[in-house]
Protein backbone atom coordinates (compact mmCIF):
# COMPACT_ATOMS: atom_id res chain seq x y z
CA UNK A 1 0.00 0.00 0.00
CA UNK A 2 1.55 3.65 -0.95
CA UNK A 3 1.58 5.98 1.35
CA UNK A 4 -0.92 8.01 -1.13
CA UNK A 5 -3.31 5.57 -0.22
CA UNK A 6 -2.56 5.52 3.30
CA UNK A 7 -2.85 9.42 3.73
CA UNK A 8 -6.47 9.05 2.60
CA UNK A 9 -7.25 6.26 5.46
CA UNK A 10 -5.78 9.11 7.96
CA UNK A 11 -7.69 12.05 6.88
CA UNK A 12 -10.63 9.82 6.49
CA UNK A 13 -10.33 9.57 11.14
CA UNK A 14 -8.42 12.43 11.89
CA UNK A 15 -9.29 15.95 10.93
CA UNK A 16 -6.49 18.30 9.49
CA UNK A 17 -6.93 21.75 9.44
CA UNK A 18 -3.38 22.28 8.24
CA UNK A 19 -0.50 20.08 6.67
CA UNK A 20 0.67 17.47 8.50
CA UNK A 21 4.13 16.15 7.95
CA UNK A 22 5.31 13.00 9.13
CA UNK A 23 9.14 12.96 9.40
CA UNK A 24 11.50 10.42 9.93
CA UNK A 25 15.73 11.07 10.57
CA UNK A 26 18.64 8.50 10.28
CA UNK A 27 21.80 9.68 12.51
CA UNK A 28 25.08 9.68 13.63
CA UNK A 29 23.49 8.70 16.63
CA UNK A 30 20.69 9.76 19.20
CA UNK A 31 22.41 12.76 21.26
CA UNK A 32 21.32 16.29 19.80
CA UNK A 33 23.98 18.24 21.14
CA UNK A 34 26.56 16.23 19.19
CA UNK A 35 24.95 13.53 16.32
CA UNK A 36 24.04 14.27 13.09
CA UNK A 37 21.27 13.49 10.64
CA UNK A 38 22.82 11.88 7.92
CA UNK A 39 19.28 11.17 6.07
CA UNK A 40 16.07 12.60 6.48
CA UNK A 41 12.44 11.76 4.48
CA UNK A 42 8.68 13.38 4.92
CA UNK A 43 5.39 13.05 3.70
CA UNK A 44 3.45 16.32 3.55
CA UNK A 45 -0.34 15.46 4.01
CA UNK A 46 -2.47 18.07 3.24
CA UNK A 47 -6.28 18.34 4.98
CA UNK A 48 -7.64 17.32 1.07
CA UNK A 49 -5.66 13.89 1.96
CA UNK A 50 -3.26 14.91 -0.84
CA UNK A 51 0.74 13.64 -0.40
CA UNK A 52 3.69 15.62 -1.06
CA UNK A 53 7.30 13.13 -0.24
CA UNK A 54 10.80 14.10 -0.34
CA UNK A 55 13.99 12.90 1.03
CA UNK A 56 17.42 13.71 1.34
CA UNK A 57 21.23 12.11 2.55
CA UNK A 58 22.73 14.79 4.61
CA UNK A 59 26.38 14.57 4.62
CA UNK A 60 27.04 14.77 8.56
CA UNK A 61 30.60 16.29 8.41
CA UNK A 62 31.98 13.71 11.03
CA UNK A 63 32.60 10.12 10.62
CA UNK A 64 29.75 7.82 10.82
CA UNK A 65 30.26 5.95 13.84
CA UNK A 66 30.22 2.11 13.59
CA UNK A 67 27.13 1.64 16.16
CA UNK A 68 25.28 3.91 13.43
CA UNK A 69 26.28 2.26 10.53
CA UNK A 70 25.30 -1.19 11.77
CA UNK A 71 21.62 0.32 12.40
CA UNK A 72 21.06 2.09 8.78
CA UNK A 73 23.92 1.43 6.77
CA UNK A 74 24.76 4.47 5.54
CA UNK A 75 28.40 4.89 4.93
CA UNK A 76 30.83 7.62 5.28
CA UNK A 77 31.15 7.27 0.67
CA UNK A 78 27.26 7.46 0.41
CA UNK A 79 27.16 10.86 2.27
CA UNK A 80 30.37 12.47 0.91
CA UNK A 81 28.81 14.26 -2.18
CA UNK A 82 25.13 15.03 -0.19
CA UNK A 83 24.36 18.48 0.89
CA UNK A 84 25.01 19.20 4.51
CA UNK A 85 22.26 20.36 6.67
CA UNK A 86 23.02 24.10 6.85
CA UNK A 87 22.46 23.54 3.33
CA UNK A 88 19.30 22.02 3.25
CA UNK A 89 17.80 24.34 5.82
CA UNK A 90 15.89 26.78 3.91
CA UNK A 91 14.37 24.15 2.07
CA UNK A 92 13.39 21.76 5.50
CA UNK A 93 12.32 24.55 6.81
CA UNK A 94 9.64 25.78 4.08
CA UNK A 95 8.24 21.95 4.35
CA UNK A 96 8.03 22.24 8.19
CA UNK A 97 6.95 25.64 8.58
CA UNK A 98 3.03 26.04 9.08
CA UNK A 99 2.79 22.60 9.72
CA UNK A 100 1.85 19.98 12.52
CA UNK A 101 3.97 17.03 12.93
CA UNK A 102 3.75 13.25 13.20
CA UNK A 103 6.36 10.12 12.91
CA UNK A 104 7.34 7.41 15.39
CA UNK A 105 9.39 8.74 19.05
CA UNK A 106 9.25 11.96 16.80
CA UNK A 107 8.95 14.25 19.94
CA UNK A 108 11.95 12.72 22.13
CA UNK A 109 14.27 11.66 18.89
CA UNK A 110 13.27 13.42 15.21
CA UNK A 111 12.02 16.40 17.01
CA UNK A 112 14.86 17.00 19.16
CA UNK A 113 17.68 16.59 16.85
CA UNK A 114 16.24 18.65 13.69
CA UNK A 115 15.96 21.76 16.49
CA UNK A 116 19.85 20.91 17.16
CA UNK A 117 20.10 20.88 13.47
CA UNK A 118 18.66 24.55 13.10
CA UNK A 119 20.43 26.06 15.82
CA UNK A 120 23.63 25.12 14.17
CA UNK A 121 22.62 26.07 11.06
CA UNK A 122 21.93 29.78 12.30
CA UNK A 123 18.03 29.25 10.95
CA UNK A 124 15.43 29.72 13.13
CA UNK A 125 13.44 26.42 13.82
CA UNK A 126 10.19 26.10 11.94
CA UNK A 127 8.42 23.64 14.43
CA UNK A 128 7.96 26.41 17.48
CA UNK A 129 4.40 25.87 17.59
CA UNK A 130 3.45 23.05 15.55
CA UNK A 131 0.78 20.36 16.97
CA UNK A 132 3.00 16.99 17.28
CA UNK A 133 1.04 13.39 17.02
CA UNK A 134 3.41 10.80 17.71
CA UNK A 135 2.80 7.37 17.08
CA UNK A 136 4.73 6.10 19.43
CA UNK A 137 3.36 7.36 22.21
CA UNK A 138 -0.19 6.64 21.32
CA UNK A 139 0.86 2.88 21.25
CA UNK A 140 2.37 2.92 24.60
CA UNK A 141 -0.74 4.81 26.13
CA UNK A 142 -3.44 2.43 24.16
CA UNK A 143 -1.54 -0.79 24.67
CA UNK A 144 -1.36 -1.76 28.14
CA UNK A 145 1.77 -2.96 29.77
CA UNK A 146 -0.60 -4.38 33.03
CA UNK A 147 0.44 -8.34 34.07
CA UNK A 148 -3.05 -9.19 32.79
CA UNK A 149 -2.54 -7.38 29.45
CA UNK A 150 0.91 -9.53 29.23
CA UNK A 151 -1.18 -13.18 30.31
CA UNK A 152 -3.63 -12.63 27.68
CA UNK A 153 -0.99 -11.58 25.06
CA UNK A 154 1.36 -14.66 25.78
CA UNK A 155 -2.16 -16.63 25.59
CA UNK A 156 -1.39 -18.20 29.18
CA UNK A 157 -5.14 -16.42 31.16
CA UNK A 158 -6.30 -19.86 30.97
CA UNK A 159 -4.05 -21.35 33.78
CA UNK A 160 -4.98 -18.20 35.56
CA UNK A 161 -8.73 -18.72 35.76
CA UNK A 162 -9.01 -17.95 39.35
CA UNK A 163 -6.40 -15.16 39.35
CA UNK A 164 -7.10 -12.30 41.83
CA UNK A 165 -5.67 -9.23 40.35
CA UNK A 166 -3.20 -7.43 42.73
CA UNK A 167 -3.19 -10.23 45.51
CA UNK A 168 0.40 -10.72 45.82
CA UNK A 169 0.33 -14.74 45.63
CA UNK A 170 -1.75 -14.42 42.85
CA UNK A 171 0.91 -12.19 40.89
CA UNK A 172 3.56 -14.33 41.65
CA UNK A 173 2.35 -17.24 39.76
CA UNK A 174 0.81 -15.11 36.88
CA UNK A 175 4.56 -13.43 36.59
CA UNK A 176 5.55 -17.06 36.55
CA UNK A 177 3.48 -17.78 33.52
CA UNK A 178 4.15 -15.07 31.35
CA UNK A 179 8.17 -15.59 32.17
CA UNK A 180 7.51 -19.47 31.03
CA UNK A 181 5.78 -18.04 28.10
CA UNK A 182 8.37 -15.50 26.92
CA UNK A 183 11.06 -18.18 27.42
CA UNK A 184 9.25 -20.46 25.21
CA UNK A 185 8.21 -18.26 22.65
CA UNK A 186 11.39 -16.38 22.09
CA UNK A 187 13.78 -19.00 21.31
CA UNK A 188 17.07 -16.30 20.82
CA UNK A 189 16.48 -15.68 24.65
CA UNK A 190 19.42 -16.58 26.13
CA UNK A 191 19.15 -19.59 28.56
CA UNK A 192 21.00 -18.85 31.64
CA UNK A 193 19.92 -16.83 34.72
CA UNK A 194 23.22 -14.74 33.91
CA UNK A 195 23.19 -14.50 30.40
CA UNK A 196 19.26 -13.38 30.31
CA UNK A 197 21.04 -10.73 33.19
CA UNK A 198 23.28 -9.10 30.89
CA UNK A 199 20.92 -9.06 28.17
CA UNK A 200 17.99 -6.91 29.76
CA UNK A 201 20.90 -4.77 31.71
CA UNK A 202 23.62 -4.62 29.20
CA UNK A 203 26.99 -3.26 30.78
CA UNK A 204 27.89 0.26 29.04
CA UNK A 205 32.08 1.01 29.29
CA UNK A 206 31.24 4.18 28.23
CA UNK A 207 29.43 5.28 31.25
CA UNK A 208 31.11 7.46 33.91
CA UNK A 209 28.32 7.58 36.68
CA UNK A 210 26.57 4.57 37.71
CA UNK A 211 23.13 6.34 36.30
CA UNK A 212 24.82 6.93 32.96
CA UNK A 213 24.13 10.35 33.08
CA UNK A 214 27.45 11.04 32.12
CA UNK A 215 29.70 9.46 29.34
CA UNK A 216 32.86 9.05 27.71
CA UNK A 217 32.49 10.07 23.98
CA UNK A 218 35.31 9.97 21.73
CA UNK A 219 37.45 9.74 25.44
CA UNK A 220 35.95 12.69 26.27
CA UNK A 221 33.19 13.25 28.92
CA UNK A 222 30.17 14.29 28.10
CA UNK A 223 26.49 14.96 29.29
CA UNK A 224 23.64 11.74 28.19
CA UNK A 225 20.36 13.76 29.34
CA UNK A 226 18.49 16.15 28.34
CA UNK A 227 18.93 19.13 25.61
CA UNK A 228 22.23 18.91 25.96
CA UNK A 229 23.12 15.49 25.09
CA UNK A 230 26.27 14.93 23.42
CA UNK A 231 27.47 18.14 24.60
CA UNK A 232 30.53 17.60 26.66
CA UNK A 233 31.36 19.32 29.67
CA UNK A 234 34.39 21.25 28.47
CA UNK A 235 32.23 22.84 26.07
CA UNK A 236 29.57 23.74 28.74
CA UNK A 237 31.72 24.45 31.61
CA UNK A 238 33.23 27.07 29.14
CA UNK A 239 29.82 28.20 27.31
CA UNK A 240 26.71 27.08 29.31
CA UNK A 241 27.49 26.99 32.85
CA UNK A 242 23.96 27.51 33.96
CA UNK A 243 23.36 24.13 33.06
CA UNK A 244 25.89 22.50 34.83
CA UNK A 245 24.19 24.78 37.94
CA UNK A 246 20.81 23.67 37.33
CA UNK A 247 22.29 20.42 37.60
CA UNK A 248 23.82 20.77 40.61
CA UNK A 249 20.44 22.31 41.82
CA UNK A 250 18.37 19.05 41.03
CA UNK A 251 18.01 15.76 42.19
CA UNK A 252 21.13 14.19 40.38
CA UNK A 253 23.25 11.73 42.52
CA UNK A 254 26.34 12.94 44.59
CA UNK A 255 28.57 11.74 41.93
CA UNK A 256 27.05 13.41 39.27
CA UNK A 257 27.56 16.69 41.04
CA UNK A 258 30.96 16.00 41.98
CA UNK A 259 32.10 15.86 38.61
CA UNK A 260 30.07 18.77 37.59
CA UNK A 261 31.66 20.87 40.26
CA UNK A 262 34.93 19.80 39.43
CA UNK A 263 33.83 21.01 36.11
CA UNK A 264 32.97 24.35 37.26
CA UNK A 265 36.31 24.84 38.94
CA UNK A 266 38.29 23.56 35.79
CA UNK A 267 38.92 20.03 36.78
CA UNK A 268 37.61 17.47 34.02
CA UNK A 269 37.71 14.22 34.43
CA UNK A 270 40.33 12.13 32.52
CA UNK A 271 39.38 8.26 31.36
CA UNK A 272 42.44 6.48 32.75
CA UNK A 273 42.18 8.83 35.86
CA UNK A 274 38.26 7.95 36.54
CA UNK A 275 38.37 4.09 35.66
CA UNK A 276 41.61 3.72 37.72
CA UNK A 277 39.59 5.55 40.25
Amino acid sequence: MTVERLAQELTAHLVLTRPLVCVDLEATGVWPGHDRIVQIAAASIFPDGTVSTWSSLVNPEQPMPQAALAIHGITDAMVASAPTFAQLAPRVGTLLSGCDLTGYNVERFDRRLLAAEFRRAGVADPMVGALVIDAYTIFVRQEPRSLDAALRFYGVEAGQADRQAHDASSDVEATVAVLAAQLKTYADLPKTVAALHTWLHPSDPNRIDADGKLVWRDGVATVAFGAQAGTSLADLAANDRGFLEWVLRKDFSDEVKAIVRDALAGRLPVRGDAESG
